[in-house]
């Protein structure tokens, strides 16, 4: 591999999703991590990333800012770097903050608003941005290929990415609910534990790269699977008979309620700190 980009990053908030921003991208751009205790971030200095409890710095020293934290800390953090980070291009991954209150709160900056999930930690990630009309061509491609680091990438309307975090940020989740039952059901018939999970592991791969290959819907790639009278459509009757999909559709429902609610009350509390 070439020498590192020039373009110096620094990640504002390396938590558990910050910090796997970090290491991602630390391979082919120089970075500077923040948090408040960095004795929590020593992995990442053991990574030739800079560590620093100096936001200011760390944003007066990059070319592009990453903010990951949560909604109500990004007001404060935006009011602190508002000046160093000036005229550059900062990409926001705290949910429910919009770009408007990004810009009321730092006015010379140029924003992105951002939402990725866990799997940036294996840079299998699926990062979803929406620039600013402010971003010119070639920031453009710089934050495009930062943002490729963590996987795949796709830019979206601002207004979706209330719903998107419900279902691709915390979509994770769902689908280890998924393989830990299937593991639970393989445990139950006798299948060694670590057999039963590279069976559901790789079962959850393979269904997902041949959907997105082939590129046909997910009812007919599973009548594929169906024979009449095969042991497939018994566990697909019992899965029905769970109401599963009803279940699914409830939990993005749930989850984006919830992200609606959340996106409120950050509003107005970034809103009062601004005032």
């Amino acid at each position: 591999m070439k020498g590192k980009n020039e373009t110096r990053v620094c990640v504002i908030g390396a938590g558990i999703i910050g910090g796997a921003i970090s290491e991602a991208i630390s391979p082919y751009y120089p970075v500077t991590a923040t948090r408040r205790n960095i004795q929590k971030v020593e992995r990442l200095a053991e990574k030739e990333i800079r560590v620093t409890s100096d936001n200011s710095l760390a944003a007066a020293e990059a070319d592009l800012v990453i903010i990951s934290v949560k909604p109500v800390q990004v007001v404060p953090i935006l009011k602190e770097i508002a000046e160093p980070a000036r005229g550059k291009t900062v990409i926001s991954f705290a949910a429910a903050i919009s770009t408007d209150i990004l810009r009321l709160a730092a006015p010379g900056c140029k924003f992105v608003r951002a939402m990725t999930n866990i799997a940036v930690g294996v840079r299998k990630g699926y990062t979803l941005f929406s620039p600013g009309r402010d971003i010119s061509p070639e920031e453009k491609t710089i934050l495009e290929d930062v943002l490729m680091k963590l996987g795949e990438i796709q830019q979206v309307e601002e207004q979706y990415l209330d719903v998107l975090t419900a279902m691709s940020g915390s979509g994770p989740a769902y689908i280890f609910t998924v393989v830990e039952s299937m593991i639970y059901g393989a445990l139950r018939e006798g299948l060694p534990r670590d057999l039963a999970l590279k069976a559901a592991a790789h079962t959850a791969i393979g269904a997902a790269c041949l959907l997105l290959e082939t590129g046909k819907h997910p009812s007919e790639l599973r009548d594929m699977v169906l024979t009449p009278g095969g042991v497939t459509i018994d566990g697909i009757y019992e899965l029905e008979e769970s109401r599963i999909r009803t279940a699914f559709m409830k939990a993005i429902g749930a989850a984006s309620a919830r992200g609606r609610t959340l996106s409120n009350e950050a509003r107005a509390q970034a809103m009062h700190d601004i005032e």
